[in-house]
């Protein structure tokens, strides 16, 4: 979009966020903003933000003779021929002239921000579903739909701006840690903010939980979010619930999902008073099914509208995905690459065994990633009856000493699986648990969901779970291979 700096400038100290210093014309037209000097077009407001390993000061030249109206500096210069924004946080400041330069869309659009360690994508999948079948018009952002979970500052603001000017009025986009802590949402409105659970995860870039959970609380500071809806089954939810200043709905997703009956078709559970069935498996779906409820009820939906909407929902690509070819046991493809969702996986698993049945389980650990959770992911998977330990995104590290570490894990607690096998090929883990698979068991295939890649090494290589299941299940005499 087209708007002049000035305008800019005018309307963010509009919204009470000052007005910084500037040098130069502001008068001038910006086309868009963008923090990497690689996409600066003519007309362009370059930000200059200090990353971990780069700072963008030293790519201004560059950001100029590509033709730059503007820079948004935290170090101005009067020897740059673009005129200057100068800012304490180029990264904030990011954020706030992308929104501005977008016409503020979050203030047109219903914006539900989901956060939390698991369960993000099912949610505002699961938003998306529940507002359209109802009447409304509405869309998702995340995992599904881009290469990051939550895009960088200026995409994340066009790409709302697009969903606006199409005629979308509810937008539910998954939040993640690293955005908030990266000032990604900056200067947007959030009609609703949901928050899921917090188990361990990128403490390789948070360093402890504590600052991981204060990064997730950001999304609800009561200038940014209208209401919050809170999981409060486990204590970051319920420390939450206390922090929080504004309106907060809090709701022990855990106890409903704990009381749901789950089978083949799907899980019936009760929610304010009312019978609801969901076609999707898995105990913490209902609890992600709960959760897009509360949102879609603040959102204004009617009762009745939400529960016959999930009545209906989707299957989540690679949430809790059933691959059938015919075969006499169930084989599961799950996103969980974590702890405690690997452990929600097979304990969702064991809903659906026969009697006699095995819950046999494929999952790594991913490498150059918080390391310090693989043996933690050991450990919840030793409720397996059969573990197979695999690569998962070895990336530059060692698939076989990132298998060390989840082993560590696997023989630390006193509850033994019948058996552990390592077979660092993805593919070959799959092919064998397939093959070792009766009637009434279940394989479920941990950690890659949807994801279509596997990288080893620098290679980003084709590797689909379900791709690979259902070639195992050709193989063992099931479907066609597909």
């Amino acid at each position: 979009m087209t708007t002049t700096l000035a305008s800019m400038l005018d309307a963010l100290e509009a919204r009470g966020h000052g007005r910084p210093e500037t040098h130069g014309p502001l008068e001038i037209e910006i086309a868009r903003v963008t923090q990497d000097s690689r996409r600066v077009e003519p007309g362009s407001l370059y930000t200059a933000v200090k990353g971990a390993t780069h700072d963008g000061h030293d790519f201004i030249p560059d950001a100029i003779e590509q033709g730059a109206s503007a820079l948004a500096v935290e170090r101005p210069d009067p020897n740059w021929s673009a005129s200057q924004v100068v800012v304490e946080d180029s990264r904030l400041w990011t954020g706030l002239l992308a929104a501005a330069n977008a016409e503020f869309p979050t203030e047109q659009v219903s914006l539900v921000g989901v956060t939390g360690t698991n369960g993000k994508t099912s949610t505002v999948t699961l938003v998306e579903h529940v507002a359209n079948t109802s009447g409304g018009r509405a869309s998702s952002m995340g995992t599904l739909t881009g290469s990051l979970t939550t895009s960088s500052a200026p995409e994340f603001q066009r790409s709302i701006a697009q969903y606006r000017d199409s005629g979308i009025s509810i937008v539910a986009a998954e939040i993640s840690s690293h955005a908030l802590d990266q000032d990604r949402v900056a200067g947007s409105q959030f009609a609703v903010g949901v928050f899921t659970n917090l188990t361990q995860d990128h403490l390789d870039y948070h360093e402890s939980m504590e600052t991981y959970f204060e990064a997730k609380a950001r999304l609800f500071d009561p200038q940014r979010c209208g209401v919050a809806i809170v999981s409060t089954s486990d204590d970051w939810g319920r420390r939450l619930v206390d922090a929080i200043e504004g309106p907060v709905v809090a709701i022990d997703t855990e106890a409903i999902a704990t009381a749901a009956q789950l089978d083949s078709t799907g899980a019936r559970f009760e929610w304010r008073g009312h019978a609801v069935h969901s076609p999707l498996g898995g105990r913490f779906s209902v609890a992600n099914a709960v959760l897009a409820a509360e949102a879609c009820l603040a959102l204004g939906f009617e009762v009745g509208d939400i529960i016959a909407a999930l009545g209906s929902a989707p299957q989540i690509p690679g949430r809790f995905e059933l691959i059938d070819a015919g075969q006499p046991y169930s084989v599961i493809v799950d996103y969980s690459h974590t702890p405690a969702s690997v452990a929600a996986a097979v304990d969702s698993a064991r809903d659906l065994l026969s009697v006699g049945g095995a819950v046999i389980l494929v999952f790594g650990a991913a490498g150059d990633r918080d390391a310090g959770k693989r043996p933690l992911m050991g450990a919840a998977a030793t409720a397996a009856d059969v573990v197979i330990v695999t690569s998962d995104n070895p990336r530059s590290e060692d698939p076989e000493a990132i298998i060390d570490d989840v082993v560590v894990g696997i023989e630390s607690t006193d509850r033994q699986p019948r058996s552990v096998l390592r077979l660092a090929d993805r593919a070959e883990a799959i092919e064998h648990a397939v093959s070792v698979a009766t009637e009434g068991d279940v394989v479920v295939i941990a950690g890659k969901g949807h994801e279509d890649y596997q990288i080893v090494g620098s290679e980003r290589l084709d590797f689909d779970d379900r791709v690979q299941a259902r070639k195992a299940l050709a193989t063992a005499g099931f479907g066609g291979g597909q």
